[in-house]
């Protein structure tokens, strides 16, 4: 015994070294099955679980293998931006499944699943870093093989992931040809100038975002070669290479533009030449060209003034002597960088022409201008999450951005190359109507959460004091749901057990700021917040302490409509000063009462009207409001026949306690109840018990 023991504690001491409650975790889908034991390897310096994916918002299922060691286990899978749960997680002896479909395979990076696990008294967070693999290709399907010198030839790229090909739009130099790619929507294509005359032998290699496995099994991120051919031939005119391939003028286009050109025998120096985009007279004037010197490297420098902008992808460029074309060019003449729109996208949610952004959230950023392909755009105090495979055009470019939720500027400025772009996002606090569980209701000392009140409060004691206050600390709970300041209107309305109108009073705004607590607690403008709780007896002139049994207060808490935009909270809340029993001074008239008196055997007095002065107790019905009990309990005086005006020997007055029986409907001043009771005749000096009807009037 003794040895199975300590085998236990020795188990249980090398499980809480190295504790670990999944085994191994398999991924499904139609292309396949992966798990982390057999499909593993080392990246980035941690070991990845690798997967083959088709689609970039495939569903997989999931399958834990969990030790046996572990009875009992719970495990939840932690939320996570780059997949959604699919279903609930189904618990079969050591395995536990589910589904999971992830968003944008193609941009995710870091990619991890982790759980959070519960054996007996273990804790654990355990993290299986993944590996999307993608069997990317990319090609063109020429439909000639030639192409002539210093012309620009474009190709569809075909792919089965466009957006896994990690595409740069400038263009790229080699000592054959000059390339680069573009995209419009589903579309990329492939750019081609070739530099070089003779056979062409065009062999390239598109980067890939996501990787894939090469024939040797080895991780690659560039998709197999694009290899064809090409025969390059002289074009009808000579084409003069620049030395740039793109130019950017100044705003005003005064001053010329130092350039290079290729050298040619018939190219005069000291000469100024046209630049026109079309072969026949006539063409609009996109430049001029004064050649100045030749230079050691066979070229001539020369000086460019620019009066229009133009693409290649428009057409070709002609160096005219006045009207007769001379030579072929080209080169993008594109303005500055030029930002002229920005748009946010919030996860879920259509782009919206805005700059206001809030500390924390994580936001798409469109910039819409000119020549943004050429700028180099960065945020002043934001985190920039963008890939490369985020579109970059140059009118278009798109910004993957994540807010510091302690971003202090209230501005935060758009650079192009440090230089400011006069564009700014505008950091705004958060606005948002939060449940009003942060509002408290003290009632002279028994406090409630507005939120969790769904029914009348009935209350028994005397209200000293009605208090409305706010717990600051649970405005802003977290860094991942901050409201911001809350706008409250509170409507209080007094009323009378009648149901007539007391007294009403308005709160038109009242300013709840969150606590220190808040992440953000630093930067909220507090000039304007309700520091102290609000104590009613402060603001009505009817106090509570002095409201008649059964008044009414009624509270209507909500958020001010204006201030938000989307369903706001509105709780009302109505107190009853709630009583078991009222005390009151009755004056009515039994009528044909039957007195039995103690020595005696028979009943006497069935004469007229007695008179009698009650102080009663009246009692209330549970569970109605101010609804009272047919019968009342009471003690006074009773003046026997008292209306007779002849001698009568049954006239008396006596001491009595006595009940009576009242018609169910309340509110009355004149009735007719039955009474029951005894007392004693001060005259006879004689106990009696009485019975019977009488008219009551209360005053």
């Amino acid at each position: 015994m003794r040895i199975f023991i300590a085998s236990v504690l020795i188990g249980l001491m090398c499980l809480s070294l190295n504790a670990q409650v999944i085994q191994n975790i398999t991924l499904r889908s139609q292309g396949g099955s992966f798990n982390s034991e057999e499909h593993a390897l080392d990246w980035l310096g941690e070991r990845h679980t690798y997967f083959a994916f088709s689609e970039e918002n495939e569903v997989f299922q999931i399958a834990l293998q969990l030790k046996s060691l572990y009875p009992n286990v719970e495990v939840n899978l932690v939320p996570s931006i780059d997949f959604d749960l699919q279903d609930t997680l189904l618990v079969v002896g050591n395995q536990v499944r589910f589904k999971i479909k992830f968003t944008n395979l193609n941009e995710a990076e870091l990619l991890r699943l982790s759980f959070q696990v519960l054996a007996g008294d273990l804790e654990l967070l355990e993290e299986y870093p993944l590996l999307p693999v993608s069997e990317t290709f990319a090609t063109i399907y020429p439909n000639d093989s030639e192409l002539f010198i210093g012309e620009e030839k474009s190709y569809e790229l075909v792919s089965n992931q466009l957006d896994n090909l990690r595409l740069d739009y400038r263009w790229q130099e080699t000592p054959s040809y000059n390339y680069r790619y573009s995209r419009n929507g589903d579309q990329a294509f492939l750019h081609l100038i070739p530099t070089q005359l003779g056979q062409l032998e065009f062999n390239l290699r598109v980067p890939l975002r996501m990787p894939r496995f090469d024939l040797n099994d080895s991780l690659t991120f560039m998709a197999e070669a694009l290899q064809t051919e090409f025969t390059v031939r002289e074009g009808r005119l000579v084409f003069l290479q620049l030395d740039k391939q793109e130019i950017t003028p100044q705003d005003d286009k005064r001053e010329p533009i130092l350039v290079q050109i290729d050298n040619h025998r018939t190219l005069q120096t000291g000469k100024t030449y046209r630049i026109e985009n079309q072969e026949e007279k006539g063409g609009p004037l996109i430049a001029e060209l004064y050649t100045k010197t030749r230079l050691n490297n066979d070229k001539i420098l020369a000086e460019m003034r620019v009066y229009a902008f133009h693409r290649k992808s428009d057409g070709y460029l002609f160096i005219k002597d006045g009207d007769l074309p001379k030579f072929v060019t080209n080169v993008d003449i594109t303005p500055k960088p030029k930002i002229n729109t920005v748009e946010i996208q919030r996860a879920g949610k259509a782009w919206q022409q805005t700059t206001t952004i809030f500390p924390g959230e994580r936001i798409k950023v469109r910039l819409q201008g000119e020549g943004l392909h050429k700028s180099k755009i960065s945020f002043q105090g934001v985190n920039d999450l963008s890939f490369d495979s985020l579109v970059r055009s140059e009118e278009l470019s798109i910004f993957d951005l994540e807010i510091p939720i302690a971003v202090s500027n209230r501005a935060v400025e758009i650079y192009n190359y440090n230089e400011p772009t006069g564009k700014t996002l505008n950091v705004s606090e958060y606005q948002k109507p939060r449940p009003l569980d942060f509002v408290i209701l003290d009632l002279a000392g028994d406090e409630k959460i507005v939120q969790d009140i769904d029914k009348p409060i009935y209350f028994e004691r005397n209200l000293t004091d009605l208090v409305i206050g706010f717990d600051y600390s649970k405005i802003d709970q977290d860094n991942d749901d901050l409201f911001g300041k809350q706008y409250l209107t509170i409507d209080v309305k007094l009323s009378s057990k009648e149901g007539n109108l007391i007294e009403i009073y308005r709160f038109d705004e009242v300013v709840v700021c969150p606590g220190e607590s808040s992440p953000r607690s630093s930067y909220y403008d507090r000039s304007d917040c309700q520091t102290t709780a609000i104590n009613l007896n402060s603001y009505l002139a009817r106090k509570t302490h002095s409201l008649d049994e059964w008044s009414k207060i009624q509270l209507e808490i909500s958020h001010v409509k204006s201030k938000y935009q989307g369903k706001t909270a509105n709780n009302r809340v109505q107190v009853y000063l709630k009583r078991n029993y009222n005390f009151d001074v009755d004056l009515s008239f039994p009528a044909g009462l039957l007195i039995l008196e103690a020595n005696s055997d028979e009943f006497i007095n069935f004469g007229g009207p007695s008179f009698a002065m009650m102080a009663q107790f009246s009692f209330y019905q549970e569970g109605k409001i101010a609804k009272y009990r047919p019968f009342k309990f009471g003690a006074g005086f009773i003046a026997i026949d008292a209306f007779n005006l002849a001698n009568n020997d049954n006239q008396d007055i006596g001491l009595v306690f006595m009940g009576s029986l009242h018609p169910s409907k309340s509110g009355k001043k004149l009735t007719f109840p039955l009474f029951a009771g005894f007392g004693y005749f001060l005259q006879k000096q004689t106990p009696f018990f009485l019975l019977g009807p009488g008219i009551r009037v209360r005053l």
